[in-house]
This record gives C-alpha cells, structure tokens and sequence, in this order.
C-alpha cells in the first residue's frame, strides 16, 4: 500500500489532479464561512467584477463569488455521494451476478438491460417528479438512472476473469467463494473500479447540473447547477453578463479536469505492469532431497467414465476407464477435441454446471463424485493439484507471487503469513526458481519461470496426484525440456503421481510410463510406453505416430534428471 501511494504521489497527474481537488474540498468545506450569505442581495444586479465584488453580482443582486463558493459544497458532496452509490451497487450486482451465473445473472441481467434502454434524463425527470425537492431527490433520482451501465460492464469483466486459470486455481485451493471475489477477481478489476467511480462522479456532477439548470432541482438551494439557471433565467448571455455564469462554468471544468488526470494515475498504478521492476539475483536451486513415499496401489481409478453436456445427445467422453499407480507418470494423447481436458477436469470437479457425469471416479480413496462443498474444498490440492495449461494466465496478475502462496496455504489453514512465505521461498527454489522472486510480480517472470511458480503452487499441500493439463503448451523447447527435467526430477523425489495430458505424442513418450490414446471421447488404445511405440494396435495410434516422423520406433529415452 505504502509503495502504491508513493507512486501516485510520484505521477505529476496524480498530483496535480489532487490539488486541483484538493482545493475545491477545502472550497466546499470552509469557503462558506468566509464569503457570507450567498442569498443575499448585496448591490447592484448585474453589476460587473470590481475591487468591491471580485466576481460581480447576479440579476438578482447576490454576490458570485459567494454564490460559487457556497456552491461547490451541494455540489460536489452530490456528485461524490452518487460516485460512490453507483460504483457500490455496480459492483455488488454486476460482480455478484457475474460470479454467480446461472438464474441469478439472469435476472440482473434483464434488469440491467431494462434500466439501459431507458434513457437517463426522461427516467431522472419522472422520478424526481414523485420525490421531494432537495439533495436526497437528486441522489436518489442520478443513483437509479446511472447503476445500469456500472453493472453491465462490472458483470463482463467478471465473466472474463472468471474463466481465468488463476480463480479456478483459488477453487481447487479451497478458497471460499467471498474470498476469490475479494482477493482474485476485485484486485483485477481495480482499475476498472477506480475509472468507474470516477467517471460516475463527473458523471454525477454532469447531471446533478444539467437537471438543475433545466429548473429541475431545488431552485431555493445554492448550486452550481442552479447558478446557472438563474443567469439563464436573466438573460446573462444575451446582456453579455459573462461574469454569472463563466466561474461556475469553469468550476465545473476545473472538477471533471481533475477527476479525469486522478483517473489516469490510478490505473497506472493499479496496473502492475507499470510498475518499476527489482532487481534479479543469482538462480538459488534446492538443496534438502527428501526420501519419497514408495507405494505401488492404484491411486487413481476411473471406471466407465462417460462425460455430457446438456442439451447434446454425443458425449464428450464415452466409458472410459483406466487406472494410475501411486507414483506413476500416466499420459493421455490425442488431438484437439478429443476430451483430454475434460477426463483431468472431470477429475478435480473442474466441470461446467451443465455437464453430466457417470460412471466411477476414485482418487486416493475418496469418491470424486459425490464430494461436495466443505469435503470438496479440503479434498483439492491436499489429494489433488493442477498445473493449467497457459503460463501466462495461470497467475493471479495484479498479486505478487508469494501473496499467491500464501493465499493457497491459508485457505487449508497451513500455519502464518510468515510461515507461508518462508514455505513460498522453500518451493520456488525446489523448482529452480530464486527465493527472492517471491515478492515479484507474474509480468516481472518469463513464460518458463511463470510455469515453476504453478508447479511450486501446485505441489504446496504436496497433493498425491498432480494434473499436468498442456502444461508446456507455448513454451518453446528448451524452455520446456528444463520444466519437465525439473518435473521428472521432483515427482522421483516426492513421489507423487502425474497425469500428463499433451497433444504432444513424442513429449509424452520421453516422461509417461503408460499412454493412452484418445479420440471423439474414446480410449481406443492403453499400453506401456515402450510396447505402444514399438507395435501400436490401434490404426488411430499408428497414424499419430506416423505423423512425427522423428519419433523412433521404440520409446524415446527418458529425460534425464538434473544433477
């Protein structure tokens, strides 16, 4: 927070919209106190600026400085009140709706599309119309006419950001649902956030003067909106008397200039991309070689597996079985479509609400399928872990990265923020990664390194099962060759099981043990490494095959592991 503030006090926009700001808070607040009653008539109507009057007087004989002065407080209290009410119920409705989905999004989204094509003036001027004049009226009415549009832009952006690998990571850690909208999706939206109050406040103050100059507010009220229906009301521009409208004009210039540079800064700063990057030390590798556990049970167990969407008559995966040894590297091949995905996802529960699932799922022990809330939370990442596919959006970017360990250890409530981040520190150099990279943020690594942290993620709980979905999907070669030296190397050590899900035949073939290859849903072939390379039964294995024409006929050799 501390670094975040000094950034904004370091942006001259920043600083010079807070003055600007600044000086018409400190305006609205004791200004009044100084200038007199604004109500009064103090000389001459329309008398032009003088010594005596620095701002002239109104047609009524008021002073203008006064009436400017005194203005600025309804005015900008309105303005910053309905900023606030709006983004408020925005967020609450479009995040909460967007989050939630199902027959709750469709309901806020009707009734956000319903306020949307209403246009905002003709809704502002009928409820006014039913409501007593005054700053409650116009609050009320600008509040009702502007949460739509906050909604629906705060709903799609959580549409977004809920499809992202890092909140279905929060879900599998067992974060409660309060707690992903709080920690993964709002800090995310932070800019957006900020942008929106802000352009609900110049908003705000837009309409709060518009409507009043149209004689729609409290016209007994000092405004700056009904300012300016008064020197409407006399005449001022057809006189030529400039001096009862242009300061309060330029006031409301002056505001929304302010607003808009404060806008700009907060999305600088909200944006980590923009921020200055610390300095990289030496890579520190691990060096305790825990003994792993020596199992050889079925630690996985898929029978007649079968996986539907509603509404389609074809499963996507139809009756598959097959098993995974405690400590094994089990591959599942095929081709795009082909329903690798959905067996790993089906797995962790990772499926959409309309999916349908039959058949058996056991993994260590427990019955996948019917695990549902409390068990289901603490069941994933303990049991069984992931590592998504896109090194790139698989971390949460606007939280560092030992903010995203310590988030994954506290949801299984694994000791202090202290002790998560020294657990942070011992994870990322068992993964190659420098300890001292744990207060960086995801856009300061590369695609390779951002793939080690979501393996040192995934292995934090040290699960007994770990889904690789494509996970060097992207990655050029050598990038790759390094993560999967380091997986083969850990998973020796720990022990743990691997299901590997690639399209990538030949990379499968130099890590898995046991392969099995997929197509329109089916398991049409499942066999040791080495026999599936040498005399592959199925046709759609041999053709696989046949299409890498520098896979050897036997088992690529196995990667070797790093000293």
């Amino acid at each position: 927070m501390r670094s975040r503030f000094a950034a904004i006090l370091g942006d001259r926009r920043a600083v010079v919209g807070a003055l600007l700001l600044g000086g018409f808070a400190v305006l609205a607040l004791f200004g009044p106190l100084f200038v007199g009653d604004a109500g009064a008539a103090v000389d001459v109507p329309l008398s032009p600026p003088s010594w005596r009057h620095l701002l002239g007087t109104t047609g009524q004989g008021q002073d203008v400085l006064a009436q400017t002065v005194v203005g600025a407080r309804l005015t900008l209290g309105i303005g910053l009140v309905v900023g606030l009410l709006v983004t408020l119920f925005g967020v609450i409705l479009g995040v909460g709706a967007g989050y939630a989905g199902g027959l709750i999004d469709d309901a806020a989204s009707v009734t956000t599309n319903v306020f949307l094509v209403i246009p905002g003036l003709p809704l502002a001027i009928v409820i006014g119309a039913y409501l007593p004049p005054g700053p409650v009226r116009l609050g009320i009415v600008l509040t009702l006419a502007g949460w739509a549009w906050c909604a629906r832009v705060f709903r799609a952006e959580t549409l977004s950001l809920r499809a992202k690998d890092f909140v279905a990571a929060a879900r599998l850690a067992g974060e409660p649902h309060w707690r992903i909208i709080a920690v993964e999706i709002l800090p995310n939206m932070a800019s957006l956030v900020a942008a929106s109050f802000i352009g609900t406040t110049i908003y705000a103050i837009g309409a709060q003067v518009g409507l009043e100059f149209l004689g729609l507010g409290d016209l007994g009220a000092v405004t700056w909106g009904t300012n300016l229906y008064w020197a409407s009301n006399d005449s001022a521009l057809l006189t030529g008397a400039w001096w009862t409208f242009v300061p309060t004009g330029l006031c409301v210039a002056l505001v929304g200039f302010a607003l808009t540079l404060l806008s700009f800064a907060l999305d600088e700063v909200t944006n980590p991309r923009l921020r200055r990057r610390p300095r990289r030390g030496p890579v520190v590798r691990a060096t305790s070689r825990p003994t792993p556990p020596s199992a050889t049970e079925a630690l996985v167990s898929v029978r007649e597996l079968t996986v539907r969407y509603a509404g389609s008559e074809l499963p996507v995966v139809d009756h598959v079985s097959f098993d995974i040894s405690a400590g094994e590297i089990f591959g599942l091949a095929g081709e795009s479509g082909s329903g690798k995905s959905t067996i790993g996802h089906a797995l962790l529960r990772l499926l959409p609400a309309d999916a349908e699932i039959d058949g058996e799922l056991r993994v260590a022990g427990a019955d996948v399928t019917a695990l549902e809330g409390e068990a289901l939370r603490r069941w994933r990442w303990r049991d069984a872990a992931v590592v998504f596919q896109s090194a790139m959006s698989a971390l949460n970017p606007v939280i560092t990265v030992g903010e995203q360990f310590v988030d994954t250890l506290a949801a299984h409530g694994q000791g202090s923020r202290a002790a998560a981040r020294a657990r942070a520190v011992e994870l990322l150099a068992m993964v190659g990664v420098d300890g001292r990279l744990v207060d960086a943020w995801p856009h300061q690594l590369s695609g390779g390194m951002r793939q080690r942290v979501g393996l040192a993620l995934a292995l934090a709980l040290e699960p007994r099962l770990l889904v690789l979905d494509e996970p060097t999907t992207a990655l050029d070669v050598v990038v790759q060759r390094e993560i999967l030296e380091r997986l083969v190397e850990l998973q020796a050590k720990r022990g743990f099981a691997i299901l590997f899900i690639t399209h990538d035949l030949p990379l499968l073939t130099s890590v898995a043990t046991r392969i099995g290859i997929l197509r329109d849903g089916h398991l049409v072939e499942l066999a040791p490494t080495e026999q599936l390379c040498r005399a592959p039964r199925h046709a759609y294995t041999r053709l696989l095959l046949s299409s890498f024409p520098r896979l050897p006929p036997v088992a690529a050799k196995r990667l070797q592991v790093l000293p």
